[in-house]
């Protein structure tokens, strides 16, 4: 097994006579780890008029480098798209890979992302798409369009934006619907590092499904809980509201997933049991810490969500602010400093603190 399941929670003890919001962390824990492999990485580079120069180049010299790096039993797939998609190269990691940019015209982005995700899908082993940009699409502009696409089980987004002139709900919309995380950069110089932290060097778990409650409300994951690639300790953070009544009550968490070292299906559990008790008693042993971490990502849902509505944020980021000093984390306090000057920079900081 290379996994565990750990969970923290808000409360021990709930109301026998009324509904109690319950706070929990359930941390999926590395426990044995195996080297990366069987991992199908699909590159895509927008090699539109606007990408040509340094940073179509130095998107190219990200890609290598990530590839050549990459430990061998990887897969990869590098497309460029701009009037539509085309496969550049199909093969083994652990290479240096030459190949011709060329120009496009336009940035048939759907069409491109359709075309990944079918390849993915095709592939059934775990995939991480990496997809750069830094234009609007040229086919299909509604984000509504990029909700429907149909991720596979198996498939993470990674999408970066480059400079002021893309959509970044899409680019945060792909990243949520898979997992995934959402990065803006002005300086083309930051792209090398964020290609170089995709390279994961252990595995401990792919194709992970975390069965939750009926009820329960993620707030750094949307449902249902799908992770392709643990390649890190996990954290899912939610609340369950638990109904009034007299006998302890048990929730259970379950994550089904491919072990990496045996290539075999698996699952991890974790019970936990509330005691029934007055509000006096539930209330005297609510862990605070576990409560402000649990409030603190609520917040950031919100914060995100509104932003990514178009809707003042003011009052929610001030709240958050807030919050993040209660909780007298530093780390904590001086991400939530960056927030409020910009909506790329910010849905970009939360995609990725949501799942860091």
């Amino acid at each position: 097994m290379t996994i565990i399941l750990n969970v923290k929670q808000t409360h021990n003890y709930v109301y026998s006579d009324k509904p109690t919001e319950v706070g929990f962390v359930i941390y999926i824990t590395p426990h044995q780890n195996a080297v990366v492999s069987n991992i199908h990485y699909i590159i895509m580079i927008d090699n539109s008029p606007s990408m040509q120069g340094e940073k179509l180049n130095t998107a190219v010299q990200s890609a290598q480098k990530l590839l050549s790096t990459l430990p061998s039993g990887n897969y990869v797939t590098i497309i460029l798209f701009s009037n539509h998609p085309e496969v550049k190269y199909q093969g083994p990691s652990g290479a240096l890979i030459n190949f011709e940019v060329g120009k496009g015209y336009t940035t048939r982005l759907h069409e491109a992302i359709n075309f990944a995700l079918n390849l993915a899908k095709q592939s059934q082993v775990p995939t991480k798409i990496i997809m750069l940009t830094d234009g609007k699409p040229t086919d299909k502009r509604n984000v509504k369009d990029y909700e429907k696409l149909e991720v596979p089980q198996n498939t993470q987004i990674i999408t970066i934006g480059i400079g002021r002139d893309y959509n970044e709900n899409i680019l945060k919309k792909l990243a949520d619907k898979s997992a995934g995380k959402f990065y803006h950069i002005e300086n083309i110089s930051e792209l090398q590092d964020i290609f170089e932290n995709q390279r994961s060097i252990s595995t401990y778990a792919t194709n992970l499904q975390l069965t939750v409650p009926q009820g329960f409300i993620p707030f750094n994951y949307d449902l249902p809980i799908r992770i392709p690639i643990v390649d890190k300790l996990t954290p899912v953070y939610g609340v369950l509201t638990i109904p009034p009544g007299n006998s302890p009550f048990t929730i259970t968490f379950t994550a089904d997933y491919i072990d990496p070292v045996d290539n075999q299906r698996k699952t991890s559990s974790k019970a936990i049991i509330l005691q029934r008790s007055t509000s006096q008693v539930a209330e005297s042993h609510i862990d605070k810490d576990v409560l402000l971490e649990i409030k603190y990502y609520r917040l950031l849902r919100e914060y995100s969500e509104a932003l990514y509505r178009g809707n003042d944020t003011t009052k929610i980021l001030n709240e958050l602010k807030k919050v993040a000093e209660e909780t007298k984390r530093k780390e904590l306090i001086e991400e939530t400093r960056k927030l409020g000057s910009d909506k790329k920079s910010d849905l970009s900081e939360v995609t990725r603190k949501m799942r860091q």
